[in-house]
């Protein structure tokens, strides 16, 4: 082998580590990054339920499955949605076309926030909130009851946020471009790009 073709094969395998090392960095950061929310969400929620009433309660508990179940449908629309009509719409120079374009380059990501992150631990934070709604209930009633109850609100609670989940699936996949483009505007919103 000569020297140019072994120095192609010295970049060809540099590349390939350096890429390995790249493949670890976004799962940690998205390990802190779901810590950090929910911890987050987890202490609010906490402050919030410590003195609610239990209708408010309730409400903070569909708060959170509607947040799980958007997030959900946001991410899923984003890895189903085609960049090459976000592309002819950029062309046009339509608004969000740009931030669209970005999010289906990086559907992965998105969908690990959506999905993953924000979509996961709100759910977790409804089964947590269904456990303070039952302390404040404070359940007496023997060893079978205190059992039942509790089970049978957690399996209401996740059993809506698998419910909200599997309804918006197929709507999410069959909407993704009008879907992803909303999203999109809503960026553009704030980020003021296009």
């Amino acid at each position: 082998m000569n020297f140019h073709a072994l120095s192609i094969l010295y970049m060809k395998q540099k590349n390939h580590r350096q890429k390995s090392q790249k493949a670890w960095v976004w799962p940690v950061v998205v390990l802190f990054l779901a810590i950090f929310l929910s911890l987050t969400f987890s202490i609010l929620s906490e402050l919030i339920l410590q003195d609610t009433v239990v209708a408010i309660a309730i409400i903070i508990i569909f708060v959170f499955i509607f947040i799980s179940v958007l997030f959900d449908m946001l991410g899923l629309a984003v890895a189903s949605s085609n960049i090459e009509h976000f592309t002819a719409m950029a062309a046009r120079k339509i608004k969000g076309s740009k931030q669209a374009i970005a999010l289906n380059k990086n559907a992965d990501k998105v969908s690990s926030i959506c999905c993953d992150v924000i979509g996961d631990v709100c759910g977790i934070l409804s089964g947590a909130a269904g456990a303070s709604i039952l302390v404040k209930l404070a359940i007496s009633g023997g060893d079978f009851l205190s059992i039942l109850i509790p089970s049978i609100v957690s399996a209401i609670i996740a059993g809506l946020t698998i419910f909200g989940k599997a309804a918006f699936k197929r709507f999410a996949i069959k909407h993704a471009n009008d879907i992803t483009l909303k999203f999109a505007k809503f960026i553009n919103f704030f980020t003021r790009k296009d």
